[in-house]
């Protein structure tokens, strides 16, 4: 099945919409070209903390070497948890892939279809119990048993199509088949 893209605004919310058209045509004339492999590389720092370094990927059908220099994230865990709180943990992070990849798919798919939005606003709570991870239950997941995450958009567009945007993003179709996710859309 190809879906086919109505070219509109050369720059519609501040995305270039000429680029994303080209790549999936691209993809729609070459299977391999939508071929992606991502990596990140983490270090351990010293007590809690670490840094994943990010650079090169292969898209495209090559690798892509764009960044001189390597995206450095770092994570440690809260002072709640002994630890420093110098950055988010793990799962935190984890929140963060989720709502920035929604972000980048509505606004992406919302502006390639000509769609204006003024304001999107995205927020996810995760739901878990910490007993797995301190082994002190073996009963319970260790990881999340549920996200809540939560749009609220000023757009010309309803709710029924954003959700349908949400379909088309890889950290939630990731997330949302490991666990159970409740998405509440507000349109302002």
């Amino acid at each position: 099945m190809t879906n086919t893209v109505k070219k509109l605004d050369h720059i519609v919310n501040g995305v270039n919409t000429d680029a994303i058209v080209n790549i999936a045509t691209h993809m729609a004339q070459d299977d391999n070209f939508g071929q992606f492999r991502f990596r990140a590389d983490n270090q351990w720092i010293n007590g809690s903390p670490s840094r994943t370094s990010i650079k090169n990927f292969y898209a495209g059908n090559g690798e892509q070497t764009e960044r001189s220099q390597p995206l450095v994230v770092h994570a440690d865990q809260p002072t709640f948890l002994a630890r420093e709180n110098t950055a988010p943990n793990a799962v935190e992070h984890y929140l963060n892939s989720l709502v920035s990849c929604l972000n980048t798919t509505i606004v992406a798919h919302a502006s390639v279809q000509g769609i204006q939005r003024e304001t999107l606003n995205i927020t996810a709570e995760g739901e878990m119990d910490a007993r797995g991870f301190f082994g002190v239950s073996n009963e319970v997941n260790r990881g999340y048993n549920k996200i809540n995450v939560d749009i609220r958009a000023k757009t010309d567009t309803d709710e029924e199509t954003l959700r349908n945007m949400l379909n088309y993003s890889p950290v939630y179709e990731m997330v949302s088949k490991a666990i159970p996710v409740e998405v509440k859309i507000t349109i302002e």
